[in-house]
């Protein structure tokens, strides 16, 4: 390995080995027959000629492909001067869709062989290897492929010129410290793809003409940029982290080298789980609009069709796994029901990979939610799109942390796509669009969150999340967002002197800032969206402000609660639920966001306030959705909201900001969750989601009771769902046959008509015994100081002791004896040490006796 990529990537001092490059060492003069002995051997072999040639002439999409390039080969590129050739990419398309139409004939076509040739040597004429990764890298992938394609017949001295110069480039780029610099986070990245990728088709390409070491180093410097791409860009279930545009550029930039790696020594990219799931990911990304479009998301545009233009994976995973999925993809991006980029397309991965298998819809293989926790990002929808476009309702929702590249500053940000419209918009690249005015948030005083860097570099992060059948529960935390920058956007990182930010400016220091989602899907009626925003600056007042873009196209009434956006199709009404709406001033404006997407219209809910607590209600229907009749309130505890469906069906949605147990309404819905959606059927609880709690009941009948501190908890068709596996429960008895934590089985048994995690309850007959150990806590949030009131109800060892998120013990209250009766502590929100520790969620876990009880605790500074 060079010195440089070794040092790096010991994580050593890199500065101690910055030693220029070797000189090109040559190889063996390559003769006719020692060339033709290897070449071609990236993209086919001369053995995979005759299978090549029938595959593009036996009907499908990759004989639409291949009659393309020839069109290409034959006419369009011609007459074209060597610059325009390399427009795009550096001959990105050129090369490779020569190559095809060259080979896909028999005998060869040597005119296109001619003009491939010639392109490739213009390239290593004019251009030498530099410290642009981007542009030294697709130059190395078309000199790779070029002299892998065409240079059977040229004289020999041309080919040692044209395989001198891609020696040349893999010299520099194994011993560069600017390219080793692309295996540390922020820099790794598509970057990082775009030269590791061609750097192991250079190793291959060149094997038994160049010195084995060279090659060598250049194949372990690609496996180890690739082998950190995947751990660190790729969510473990193969979200890519710059998003979907990035996530499908840096596989086509990899897709060649996976399939040329298996042919030269068998190893399989292709099994690579994160690079197998990513498959799944683009599916959610997938507009309901059709067409080819993407929720634009991140830096990914939406009128670009991204997915359209860069295809190569949906093509390769075809022929690398017989993926009917991807085969739906291809056809829904880049085929009939997609868009055509023709010039701009990935048509050589289309001749060579395309089966033309049966699509295989994501309906059949994909659940209707999915979280990719690593990342932070959420979706739901109802479908996909069964030709040019659908109606189905797509909600995503992303908090996650910066690791490099593109990562737009839109912690907490949230979209919503229903009955063919978008009511709530992101807005794809642009330099406006990057920042916080372009995404659905929460400002203070006029401001958004930290403006840092060159991709903004502010974390988020998934705190809390629960998937059922009948509703999803994801809570972001977007506090260091609002506050700080990403570890990866520092001063000095990854190494003294870089600085990868642009002034750390617009920070906008809170307390917390928290927004809990809750999307309800059951079948049985539309789907609606619940967000509460808890998020406070410093326990004093300020002005807030609630933020959602929507499509420019829609009009919005702001005169009543709710809240109408309105446009040819569909409808969204808006239900603030929290502050009253006669406290809210609420307004729109337009918003340029100086991209090719669609520009915006800005709905702002004005509240001056210490802690808002805004908390909405989205509803969207269209002409076929009968709309349920929806009564508010606004109570000292929070809020209330009633949904009556007809029929007897009701859902019944609290936010409770107090903590106790509180009651409400002629359903005499008690609980002490933090967020409930409960749903009825006369006198009977059919569903719930309950968020924080310890305990539901409705008419006097209890459903859930948690004995050992809170869990969020949902119920759907014969399924418990719980956040926490160690709980200790006591649930009604509705006809459950599995109780699961993120779906994997809990152990319970039955006891008159209840299901208990206990299995003593079944030996021994008893019933769980009333509650022994009572803690409580005030005030929560706090600020310095919380008071912890303990009852026992005997004489038992007390342990109190605090966690922070983590599960790391921050401090410690009580380890002793104590008789029966209460005990008062306080904490004033330090460590062991006596440090004052940071504001945020804490955990108070408390043990007596046998029994655990645990509260959520939040420290506002």
């Amino acid at each position: 390995m060079p010195c440089i990529f070794r040092i790096i990537a010991l994580s050593a001092v890199v500065f101690l080995c910055l030693a220029q490059p070797s000189a090109v060492t040559s190889g063996p003069a390559v003769s006719d027959s020692l060339y033709n002995a290897h070449h071609p051997r990236l993209l086919f072999t001369s053995a995979d000629l005759p299978a090549l040639y029938a595959k593009v002439r036996d009907g499908g999409h990759d004989d639409d492909a291949y009659q393309y390039l020839r069109y290409l080969a034959e006419q369009l590129y011609p007459p074209l001067t060597f610059e325009e050739l390399l427009a795009n990419g550096w001959g990105l398309n050129t090369i490779p869709n020569l190559g095809v139409a060259a080979f896909g004939e028999s005998p060869v076509d040597t005119a296109a062989i001619r003009l491939g040739r010639d392109v490739t040597v213009y390239i290593a004429q004019q251009f030498n290897v530099d410290n642009k990764e981007a542009d030294s890298g697709l130059r190395l992938r078309s000199l790779a492929l070029g002299y892998d394609l065409f240079f059977g017949d040229a004289p020999e001295s041309l080919r040692t010129f044209v395989r001198d110069e891609i020696i040349s480039y893999v010299q520099h780029i194994t011993g560069s410290f600017i390219y080793g610099l692309f295996a540390w986070r922020p820099y790794l990245a598509n970057h990082t793809a775009m030269f590791s990728g061609p750097l192991g088709l250079a190793a291959i390409c060149l094997q038994d003409e160049a010195d084995a070491q060279i090659l060598d180093d250049a194949m372990t410097m690609a496996d180890a940029l690739i082998d950190s791409l995947l751990t660190h860009q790729f969510d473990p279930d193969g979200s890519y982290k710059e998003g979907c545009l990035y996530g499908a550029w840096t596989l086509r930039q990899l897709i060649f080298y996976f399939d040329a790696r298996e042919r030269f020594d068998g190893f399989r990219y292709a099994d690579h789980p994160r690079i197998r799931e990513a498959e799944n990911w683009f599916a959610y990304e997938i507009s309901p609009e059709g067409w080819g479009k993407t929720n634009n998301l991140n830096d990914s545009p939406y009128s670009s069709t991204p997915l359209g233009r860069h295809s190569t994976y949906f093509d390769w995973a075809q022929t690398a796994w017989n993926s009917g999925l991807s085969a739906w993809l291809w056809e829904h991006t880049a085929g009939p029901h997609g868009f055509d980029h023709q010039i701009l397309a990935d048509k050589a991965a289309t001749a060579l990979w395309n089966l033309g298998l049966p699509p295989v819809a994501p309906d059949s293989l994909l659940p209707r939610s999915q979280l990719w926790l690593d990342r932070g990002l959420y979706y739901f929808r109802t479908g996909w799109p069964g030709g040019l476009g659908g109606d189905d309702v797509v909600f995503s929702f992303f908090s996650g942390k910066f690791h490099g590249g593109h990562a737009q500053e839109d912690q907490n940000h949230f979209t919503l796509h229903a009955y063919g419209k978008r009511f709530a918009i992101d807005h794809g690249a642009g330099g406006i669009s990057n920042q916080s005015e372009a995404h659905n948030m929460v400002f203070i005083d006029g401001a958004g969150q930290h403006n840092a860097g060159s991709s903004i570099g502010t974390d988020g992060r998934i705190v809390g999340y629960l998937l059922s059948g009948f509703a999803d529960y994801v809570q972001g935390d977007a506090t260091s967002a609002y506050t700080t920058y990403s570890e990866f956007n520092r001063a000095d990182w990854p190494f003294p002197g870089f600085d990868w930010s642009w002034g750390y400016s617009g920070s906008n220091p809170v307390d917390f800032a928290l927004r809990n989602v809750v999307v309800v899907h059951d079948t049985s009626t539309p789907p609606y969206v619940v967000i509460v925003d808890d998020i406070d600056k410093d326990g004093t007042p300020h002005e807030y402000q609630w933020r959602m873009h929507t499509q420019s196209s829609n009009t919005v009434n702001v005169s009543g609660n709710p809240i109408r956006i309105h446009n040819a199709v569909a409808d969204m009404d808006l239900h603030v639920l929290h502050p009253d709406f006669a406290a809210v001033t609420a307004s729109t404006e337009p918003f340029d966001n100086q991209s090719q997407d669609p520009n915006s219209t800005i709905l702002k809910l004005l509240h001056t306030a210490v802690n808002p607590r805004f908390s909405l209600l989205l509803f969207p229907s269209n002409a076929a959705i009968i709309s349920p009749a929806v009564s508010r309130e606004n109570l000292l505890w929070g809020f209330a909201c009633r949904l009556e469906w007809g029929g007897g069906l009701v859902d019944v949605v609290l936010g409770n900001h107090t903590g106790g147990t509180v009651t409400w309404g002629a359903d005499s819905v008690q609980t002490d969750a933090s967020l409930a959606v409960v749903r009825t059927t006369g006198s009977v609880v059919a569903r719930h989601l309950i968020v924080d709690a310890t305990e539901l009941r409705h008419l006097g009948v209890e459903y859930v009771r948690i004995f050992d501190g809170p869990v969020t908890c949902a119920l759907e068709d014969g399924v418990i769902h719980l956040d926490r596996n160690d709980a200790a429960f006591r649930i009604r008895d509705t006809g459950i046959d599995r109780v699961v934590c993120r779906d994997a089985d809990v152990p319970f048994v039955r006891h008159n008509g209840y299901l208990y995690n206990d299995d003593l309850v079944a030996v021994t007959d008893r019933v769980v015994p009333p509650q022994t150990l009572e803690v409580a806590v005030f005030p929560n949030p706090f600020n310095p100081t919380v008071t912890v009131r303990i009852d026992v109800s005997k004489a038992a060892h007390l342990r109190a002791a605090v966690y922070d998120a983590a599960g790391r013990e921050v401090n410690t209250l009580s380890d002793r004896s104590v008789g029966a009766g209460r005990v008062t502590l306080r904490w004033e929100g330090t460590n062991r040490h006596g440090r004052p520790v940071p504001s945020g969620v804490y955990f108070l876990k408390v043990t007596a006796d046998g029994l655990t009880r645990t509260k959520k605790l939040t420290v506002i500074k």
